[in-house]
């Protein structure tokens, strides 16, 4: 989602939210999944098999080794990495997934394989694991997932690590966040997509960024002029109310619409705490149909406490 300011004018805001209201749910049919030889791997497949049984789309299991120009190991050729890659992958769709495919591709680049993958395959969802260095219970994106949203044009679904490991997956509660932008539209229609092939429920969170303009270097406006902030935070975060209240009606989906104020990232960081899944949208400028995430949307993938989807950004946006 695109990270609210003080510059926001509530005009252009609520003509935003007026021209994608007729954004209808989308639906997920094809998932692919990256699955390595980890267990961060084992947690992408959990969250693929969930939102698979979830949506009934079609799942595909994604090894990734190296390519056979690659020095291996002494000990170690390119026909052993395929056969251990083809196990592992056999074993995970067993114990997760055990109606999907599975591909196995060669390649020094894994985002690069899982790029190609997604074309040939026409899939319309990646999911892949967090860093090993993530919090248990948490998602963090790492090196490669980092390569992947540079040029990523389909949702990206990061699972948390542990997430293999829990015993009560569910999709019952979708978050979203919401400023009234097509970014955040795109992410609330595709969580809307997802709501309904679940059953489960929408948590809209319009966030007003309650922090004070600075003037100048540094001077902060204070007084009266303090007391008029608040009046105009308070009166942006009914509209924002009334806007996501609006719009989530449209898509005849469960759900329970709310504005805050605060820090963007710290209420949808919070917000994580209590849904099953967050489903966040891109910056607002940028090259269309990609995934490329603001301060917000950096602040999820790097610790929410629940799987993150991140979504590309409308078609119809042109860049700024």
């Amino acid at each position: 989602m695109a990270t609210p300011t003080h510059h926001d004018h509530p005009d252009s805001i609520t003509a935003a939210a007026s021209e994608q209201t007729s954004l209808p749910p989308q639906m997920v049919h094809r998932i692919a999944v990256g699955v390595n030889g980890y267990p961060e791997g084992l947690d992408a497949a959990a969250l693929g098999a969930l939102i698979s049984r979830a949506t009934g789309a079609a799942l595909i299991l994604v090894a990734v080794h190296p390519d056979p120009m690659v020095v291996l190991p002494e000990g170690m050729d390119w026909r052993s990495l395929d056969q251990q890659a083809r196990q592992a992958l056999a074993e995970t769709r067993d114990a997760f997934a055990p109606e999907a495919r599975v591909v196995v591709r060669t390649d020094h680049s894994v985002a690069r394989a899982l790029h190609r993958v997604m074309s040939a395959e026409h899939r319309d969802l990646l999911v892949v694991g967090s860093s090993r260095h993530a919090t248990q219970g948490h998602v963090r994106i790492g090196k490669r997932t980092r390569q992947l949203l540079c040029r990523f044009e389909s949702p990206l679904a990061i699972a948390p690590r542990g997430l293999h490991d829990r015993g009560d997956l569910a999709l019952g509660r979708i978050g979203v966040g919401y400023d009234g932008s097509p970014e955040s539209q795109a992410a609330l229609s595709w969580a809307a997509g997802l709501a309904l092939a679940s059953g489960g429920e929408l948590r809209v969170r319009a966030v007003v960024d309650d922090r004070m303009p600075t003037v100048g270097w540094g001077q902060v406006w204070i007084g009266d002029i303090m007391r008029d902030w608040m009046e105009v935070v308070g009166e942006e975060m009914s509209s924002r109310r009334r806007q996501a209240e609006t719009v989530a009606a449209k898509l005849d989906v469960k759900f329970d619409a709310e504005a805050v104020s605060g820090r963007p990232a710290d209420a949808l960081l919070s917000l994580s705490d209590e849904v099953d899944l967050m489903v966040v949208g891109s910056r607002r400028w940028g090259p269309t149909k990609r995934v490329l995430l603001g301060s917000t949307g950096e602040a999820l993938v790097h610790d929410a406490a629940c799987p993150v989807v991140a979504v590309p950004r409308p078609a119809s946006r042109t860049s700024r």
